[in-house]
C-alpha cells in the first residue's frame, strides 16, 4: 500500500470517531428519555390549610342544649279552696277570684291575735284575706252551683247558671236574695285546673 493511500484512510478513520460518537450520544439521549418516561411521577403537590381557615376553639358552635320548658303553673292546685269571687264572664268560662282562709277552732284563734283581733273568735270562725293577688281561674261548662236559700235560711239550693252570673253585674241585692254575687263569699272545688263546683259559704 502507498503511502497516499494509508494517509487517506487515516484521514477516514479520523472523520469516523466523531460520528460514532455522535451516534452513541443520540442512542444514549433516546434511552435517557425512555428511562424518564417510565419514572413514576412525584406525588401532587397539596397545600395543607392555613392557620387562618381552620375554625378557632372560639369559633367552634358548641353544641345545643334545650332546657326543659317549664309546664305552666294552674292558678290553684286540685281541691277546695274558700274565698271571693270578684267577677265571673260565663262565655269565656272564667271567673276572677281572691283566695283567702276560712279558719275555725284553735286556728281561728291565733289567726285572731296574729292580726290583733278579738280572742275568742266570735261565732268560732276567722277569716285571713292578707294577700291582694286575684286570680283568673277556667270555669267547666258542666260546673255545679249551690247557693244559700236565704228566704228559708240558710240551706244549701242547687242554682242555675244564668241568674248566678247576673248577679255579679250589681252590688246591691236584697236580703232574701237568692243569688248574691261578689257580696257573699264562696268555696271552689278545682279539678284538673278548672273550676267544677261553686258553694256559697253562710255566715251568721
Amino acid at each position: 500500500m502507498t503511502s497516499a493511500m494509508r494517509s487517506a484512510r487515516s484521514a477516514r478513520n479520523l472523520l469516523m470517531v466523531p460520528l460514532a460518537l455522535g451516534l452513541l450520544a443520540a442512542a444514549c439521549s433516546n434511552g435517557g428519555e425512555s428511562a424518564q418516561g417510565s419514572t413514576t411521577p412525584p406525588p401532587p403537590t397539596t397545600t395543607s390549610p392555613s392557620p387562618s381557615s381552620s375554625p378557632s376553639s372560639s369559633e367552634s358552635p358548641s353544641p345545643t342544649t334545650s332546657s326543659p320548658t317549664p309546664s305552666p303553673t294552674p292558678a290553684l292546685e286540685d281541691g277546695r279552696h274558700f274565698g271571693y269571687i270578684k267577677s265571673i264572664d260565663f262565655g269565656s268560662q272564667t271567673l276572677v277570684f281572691d283566695l283567702a282562709y276560712f279558719l275555725t277552732g284553735d286556728e281561728a284563734n291565733q289567726a285572731a291575735i296574729e292580726h290583733g283581733d278579738e280572742v275568742p273568735v266570735p261565732n268560732d270562725y276567722y277569716i285571713v284575706n292578707d294577700n291582694p293577688k286575684l286570680r283568673t281561674l277556667q270555669v267547666a261548662s258542666n260546673v255545679k252551683i249551690q247557693v244559700i236559700d236565704w228566704g228559708y235560711c240558710c240551706d244549701l239550693v242547687p242554682g242555675e247558671i244564668q241568674p248566678f252570673v247576673d248577679a255579679f253585674s250589681t252590688n246591691h241585692h236584697k236580703w232574701d236574695d237568692m243569688y248574691k254575687g261578689s257580696e257573699t263569699q264562696y268555696w271552689l272545688t278545682v279539678q284538673n285546673g278548672a273550676v267544677t263546683e261553686i258553694e256559697e259559704q253562710y255566715l251568721p
